[in-house]
Order: structure tokens, then sequence, then C-alpha cells
């Protein structure tokens, strides 16, 4: 019993580290970073459901709205400085596929990590005053929600006719 407990955690430690955003090896290097992050989750409401996009950067970050008709979420910010950083977790339940980002009307590429529940997207610029972000995603899930339970409910029905009558 204590082996399959060990074997237990074990596994659960190991997929935690798969799983994770920071297990993609990629080193990430900001030199001259002097000023620290502040993270800040936000309430998106698409639909019926609420989603947490959270905001962990070293400038002021002020708003944070999603439009589920053109799959964007834009983000206002100000900054005092140069030498910003953000660091972006969108759920991919909310927006998905492949992102777009465009900053103050600039197409950018930032560094952008998945995993099955959540995706980050990472900015550096070097842009002081107001900041406005835009990231669109080329899938929006909830907008097919609706029609998940219907599709369950006729597949297992389906197949459970099958099994019965294919016995008969």
């Amino acid at each position: 019993m204590k082996a399959i407990s060990l074997i237990f955690v074990i596994a659960m430690c190991m997929s935690s580290v798969l799983f994770s955003t920071q297990a993609f090896g990629q080193v990430l290097h900001f030199k001259n970073l002097n000023h620290p992050g502040i993270k800040w989750d936000w309430p998106i409401k698409a639909n019926q459901y609420t989603f947490t996009v959270s905001t962990t950067t070293n400038y002021d970050m002020q708003n944070v709205t999603f439009n589920n008709n053109t799959k964007t979420l834009t983000f206002l910010g100000n900054s005092s400085h140069t030498g910003n950083i953000a660091e972006i977790e969108i759920p991919t339940n909310l927006i998905g596929g492949n992102y777009t980002v465009y900053q103050n009307g600039t197409l950018l590429s930032p560094i952008v990590l998945k995993n099955a529940n959540l995706t980050t997207v990472i900015l550096k610029f070097n842009q002081s005053g107001n900041v406005k972000t835009d990231i669109t995603g080329t899938t929006y899930l909830p907008e097919f929600s609706g029609i998940v339970p219907l599709i369950m409910t006729v597949s297992f029905g389906i197949l459970f006719l099958t099994i019965r009558y294919k016995k008969i």
C-alpha cells in the first residue's frame, strides 16, 4: 500500500511539473529590471461564464475588457518608466487557438506558453506612457457550450443502442 501511495505522489508531482507553463524549459532573462511586478486578477464575463485573467506587470495595469464578437482581450495600462514586462495568463476556455497581439496598434511577437488550461503571454517593451494591448484568439470556446450537452446525450444514446442491439 505504501508503494502505491509513493507512486501516486510521484506521479502527481511529475504531472504538476509537466503541465505547468514554467515546464517548457525556456529561461527568460530580464536584465536591468528595476521595477517589481504586481499581480492582478481580472474577472472577465463571457456570456453566462466568468473567467479569471491574471496579469503580472511592472507597470500600472488599469483595466481589462473582453469583446466576445472579436475574441479580443484589451489591456489598458500606464507606465512611468521603460523596461516594462507583462505576463498575462488567459484561460484557454475563454479564448484559444493562435493569438494575435497588438500594442498601441503595432503587431508584436510575444512569448506564448500553452498548456491544457492556460496560455501565458509574455511581453517586453521599452515604452512609457499609456499602453493598450489587444490579444485576439482564433477560438472562443463558450460559443459552442450550449450544444455540447445535446451532442453528448445523442452520442451516449447511440452507443447504448448499438451495444444493446448488437447482443441480440
